[in-house]
């Protein structure tokens, strides 16, 4: 009886093949059809992002201030300044590496929206946020320690734009899969940061030139590493969106 109702089913690939293409075609219309703006697409992305780690930065920042108006020596300020820009990156590590750690690239390649317009938008939000925290400490720091801009520039911005050169460089690479590696990484930059501005006669021995090729460089690598990151994420990451 079993044998009565057998079939033998020969599959044309390449009719499997155009159903595939023609309900890709559809998939797209429809989403085509009912896309979001980008300001929402934005609130989107930031009910998925866990607002513990901006209250984090804050506190940290609220907390520097403080130490800031009660230092009594330009060496103080220094150590506190570069110590703070790193450790103020490392605050949103297990945000902008959830993605990868949580090996969940894969199961974003399934959604409409590619991993280039999930990161621009994270990184757009967490960006906008650290500009409003930042221009709120700067202005508070200048009131309470009289801290000029060129002590921002070269004692906080150097070392806080090397540490987002360091998340990025290692965020979008194909060798390096670790998170604890990438921090092992700023950590170690802190510590060398901490060695040189501690060390008062080389300190003054960098000339204005030198600080601001300085502070040019690490934000023209910073600008590349994302530009990079953002152009060439499917080789880097070694994953294809599903719709594309």
């Amino acid at each position: 009886m079993r044998e009565l109702f057998r079939f033998d089913v020969t599959c044309d690939e390449s009719k499997i093949q155009k159903t595939i293409s023609v309900s890709k075609e559809e998939f797209l219309s429809e989403e085509s059809e009912q896309t979001v703006s980008h300001i929402e697409f934005l609130y989107q992305q930031s009910k998925f992002i866990k607002k513990r780690w901006w209250l984090m930065q804050g506190l940290l920042l609220a907390f520097v201030c403080f130490l800031l108006k009660n230092s009594e020596t330009d060496f103080t300020v220094r150590r506190i300044l570069g110590l703070t820009g790193s450790l103020f990156v490392i605050l949103i590590y297990p945000e902008i590496w959830k993605n990868r750690s949580c090996d969940a690239l894969e199961i974003e390649c399934t959604t409409f929206y590619t991993l280039r317009s999930i990161y621009a938008a994270r990184l757009t939000l967490f960006a906008g946020v650290d500009m409003v925290l930042l221009s709120a400490f700067y202005a508070v720091a200048t009131l309470l320690s009289r801290m000029t801009l060129w002590e921002m520039l070269t004692q906080f911005m150097l070392p806080f734009n090397v540490t987002c050169c360091i998340c990025f460089r290692t965020l979008y690479s194909k060798r390096i899969n670790s998170q604890a590696l990438s921090l092992l990484l700023c950590v170690l930059w802190a510590g060398a940061w901490s060695v040189l501005v501690l060390n008062d006669t080389v300190f003054r021995a960098i000339s204005v030139p030198a600080w601001v090729s300085l502070l040019a460089a690490s934000v023209f690598f910073m600008g590349y590493t994302l530009y990079r990151g953002q152009r060439k994420w499917q080789t880097i990451m070694e994953v294809k969106p599903l719709w594309i």
